[in-house]
């Protein structure tokens, strides 16, 4: 039986050489930084937000987790978080008693039960009571725990505090939870969804004030903020790169919309709320720059983060970032690194810290991040997801593209994030040319910030007759247009269109069914025609891969008819930069073999009759009509469907029911995919399009292609010799060879028994399955009804 440890010698982690991490330090630590981080709590939850830290790792004094600590044989230790969570329930409940706080403050007694219990793993129901069970009390030092205590809290001064009086609070306590969860009745409904998700962000702020009180204890970052000194080398920076853009045909209209967009911003510039609304092209990105630059001067905010709907848009950005304002960004997304170059200049002193805890909390000036990344902030599914509000705090926020999020979840959306704003004092700046509406999710309209005057007019939108495959490729071929564009619904139509293009002109074809680093490959070669063979014909077959965010321009686009706000994004790729008198954009319904409108299987059919009234008023549009023409959309869309059916789960997570919210996906619910790693082979002559990151994993695990990746993923040696963050930055360069497709699909490769039998992502061994230039696309002449 493992020897009791005196609670003065319980240590939190190992030694360092002579350093020793005692338990009773780091959980004063704890305590001090979460009452620090709640500055405007109030005194009372500051007091119970340190009794909840004090309580968090406690019981890892904990005979058995000792030895399991300090003995590298002991593989597994006990769990410490319930226990953690029982001894607060007791010892909260009587401070509020003695305190004749009780009534008031027991559903923040409550939320901090749960967040204990809960600090290392999921964020679940307040219902679920898992945690309150006799405990083996008998192997920690209770003397001395009870002597920490009081000397910390002279108010338990008087309080028996001994394994008798825990056993006995375990025949009460449920009496207690039942008052905290009464306090919780929403009743008919009388209370406003925006007030619920305010107490329910409070609750967060306390749980990140727990869980950052932990990590930083073991792990601390730094982080960086925009100073004075920052803005201005930034605005310098931003002011050369617009010098040199200055020679494009958009030039002259960009630099005023800008021009113009400023000064509205300078006449409103109190407001939480903005919605920049330019054309494609027109620089949004940079204007944004410039906006939160100028809001970080007047109303001093110190950070930027930029959250974008696709990784190649996040990506891209991140780009233009560190080129127009000199500095760094951290990435954080599924296939994010953080930069592990020593290399000096463009980011000089803000470049990302290099720990991975700094990417978990956002610990940097300048941010770039994901939907499903955003989201997790303000509707956190995990303890380790709210380390992102850590430094959140008087952050600028550019949402690119909303209209990408699932309308069934858009206003529960934007509930949450108005509360996270006003309880972190952010500002969010919304960016696109087809702006959905507000009024049902915030409490007020976002200030408008458009381009006034004339507008240049780059694009006409022409509708046609019905296509299917073989039309659309003999209408592309017929087209004189160098470099041309096709857009459709489906990767199959995509495929089969594909298939039927006839001539020498350079052809590809770009869809979801590549590995991430076959389509980063493809969108990069693309990127590189249009720019150096200007020349040269090109034909790109796509699915909407390429309609929001991916810098493209192309003299013709063709769209298979989708919803107008996708016929808004695809006419963001004609004629983008202005490079001929007049792009055009082609509309046609699109029938697969002639008789499949597979239209039907991605957009709903309540979107497609309003899109269809609308747009067949007339034959022909100019890009100047085009952004009214999707005001119209969205007013009758919302009149039809205010889609405020989730904010249901407002209510319910406020009862109790936290997932109801950590469970929101920006897209909608997705149906169920199963993992394929595919061994694809790099091309030589393309491993100059390779990201750097890329390169950089590659060499630091010594392999050289897919299949010694998946080779080194095998070993379990190799693996189980990885540390934390090097078995994270493996799975990273692993992940950029793995698709997650259709379980119907996945099992025409691979057996349900490897499935079931393996805890690893299986190969797709089927030869010939993936096309080294198409993707997965070869059985799709077998499998007609696949999307």
């Amino acid at each position: 039986m493992p020897v009791l440890i005196p609670f003065d010698k319980c240590i939190a982690r190992p030694d360092e050489g002579e350093k020793k991490y005692y338990l009773k330090d780091h959980l004063l630590h704890v305590k001090e930084f979460a009452e620090n981080w709640i500055t405007d709590a109030g005194e009372t939850i500051k007091t119970l937000t340190g009794l909840a830290a004090v309580c968090h790792d406690i019981a890892k004094s904990h005979a058995d987790w000792q030895r399991y600590i300090a003995d590298p044989k002991v593989k597994k230790g006990p769990t410490h978080a319930p226990q953690g969570a029982f001894l607060f329930s007791f010892l909260g409940y009587h401070w509020l008693e003695i305190t004749r706080q009780w009534e008031a403050y027991r559903v923040v007694w409550l939320w901090l039960v749960r967040d204990i219990a809960d600090h290392h793993g999921k964020l679940k129901k307040l219902q679920d009571d898992n945690w309150l069970q006799r405990y083996d009390w008998e192997k920690m030092d209770f003397e001395g725990i009870s002597s920490f205590l009081k000397d910390h809290y002279p108010e338990f001064s008087g309080l028996e505090l001994t394994i008798d009086s825990l056993d006995d609070w375990l025949d009460v306590a449920d009496e207690q939870i039942e008052e905290a969860m009464d306090d919780l009745d929403t009743g008919f409904g009388q209370k406003k969804d925006f007030d619920l998700m305010v107490h329910l962000q409070a609750w967060r702020a306390l749980t990140t004030a727990l869980i950052a009180g932990d990590r930083f204890d073991v792990k601390d970052t730094g982080t960086s903020w925009f100073d004075e000194k920052t803005i201005e080398k930034c605005e310098a920076a931003l002011g050369r790169y617009c010098t040199a853009k200055a020679g494009s045909p958009l030039a002259q209209a960009r630099s005023q919309a800008q021009k113009n967009i400023l000064k509205q911003m300078a006449e409103q510039p109190a407001s939480w709320f903005y919605t920049l609304e330019l054309p494609t092209g027109y620089g949004k990105t940079i204007t944004a720059l410039k906006l939160s630059l100028w809001l970080g001067k007047q109303r001093h905010y110190r950070k930027i983060v930029y959250v974008a709907p696709y990784l190649s848009i996040l990506e891209q950005t991140s780009r233009v970032i560190g080129e127009a304002m000199d500095i760094g960004a951290l990435e954080h997304h599924s296939l994010a690194i953080l930069d592990q170059s020593n290399k000096s200049g463009t980011q000089g002193e803000q470049r990302a810290p290099n720990d991975e805890l700094a990417m978990e909390s956002w610990a940097h000036s300048v941010i770039c991040t994901s939907f499903q990344q955003w989201s997790k902030a303000i509707f956190p599914g995990r303890a380790q997801d709210v380390l992102r509000r850590s430094f959140l705090k008087d952050s600028i926020i550019i949402i690119d593209e909303p209209q990408i999020f699932n309308p069934d979840g858009w206003n529960l959306f934007l509930t949450g994030l108005e509360a996270i704003a006003k309880q972190q004092h952010l500002c969010v700046l919304f960016l696109s040319a087809t702006m959905p509406p507000f009024e049902y999710g915030l409490s007020r309209k976002p200030i408008r910030l458009a381009a006034s005057g004339s507008q240049v007019e780059r694009y006409q939108v022409r509708l046609e007759e019905k296509m299917d495959e073989e039309k659309m490729a003999d209408f592309l071929n017929a087209r004189e247009d160098i470099k041309q564009a096709a857009i459709l619904n489906t990767i199959e139509d995509a495929y089969r269109v594909y298939k039927q293009i006839n001539g020498e002109e350079d052809v590809r074809l770009l869809h979801g069914l590549m590995v991430p680093v076959h389509k980063k490959l493809e969108i990069a070669k693309i990127q590189d025609h249009l720019e150096k063979e200007k020349e040269k014909r090109l034909i790109v077959i796509a699915t909407q891969i390429i309609e929001a965010g991916v810098d493209v321009s192309f003299h013709h686009v063709i769209r298979a008819l989708p919803i107008l706000p996708s016929i808004v994004q695809a006419a963001g790729r004609v004629n983008r930069h202005f490079e001929t008198d007049n792009g055009i954009l082609t509309i046609a319904p699109f029938f697969r073999n002639g008789e499949k409108n597979t239209r039907n299987s991605i957009y709903a059919r309540p979107l497609q009759r309003i899109t269809d009234r609308l747009l067949f008023e007339k034959d022909i549009w100019l890009e100047s009509e085009m952004e009214p023409l999707v005001r119209r959309y969205y007013e009758e869309m919302f009149r039809e469907n205010t889609y405020e059916t989730a904010k249901q789960a407002i209510r319910e997570a406020y009862e109790g029911d936290w997932p109801q919210l950590s469970k929101y996906q920006p897209f909608g619910q997705d149906y169920l995919k199963l993992p394929l790693f595919v061994p694809w082979k790099v091309p030589e002559e393309d491993e100059k399009w390779l990201p750097e990151q890329f390169l950089w994993l590659r060499k630091k695990f010594g392999v050289t292609d897919a299949a010694s990746i998946y080779e080194r993923y095998s070993n379990v040696n190799f693996m189980n010799g990885l540390s934390f963050e090097e078995r994270k930055q493996f799975m990273i360069l692993f992940h950029h060879f793995v698709l997650t497709v259709p379980v119907k699909t996945a099992l025409r490769f691979v057996s349900q028994e490897e499935y079931l039998q393996s805890n690893r992502v299986p190969l797709l061994y089927s030869e010939g399955a993936y096309d080294q230039n198409l993707g997965l696309v070869g059985h799709f002449d077998e499998l007609d009804n696949f999307i």
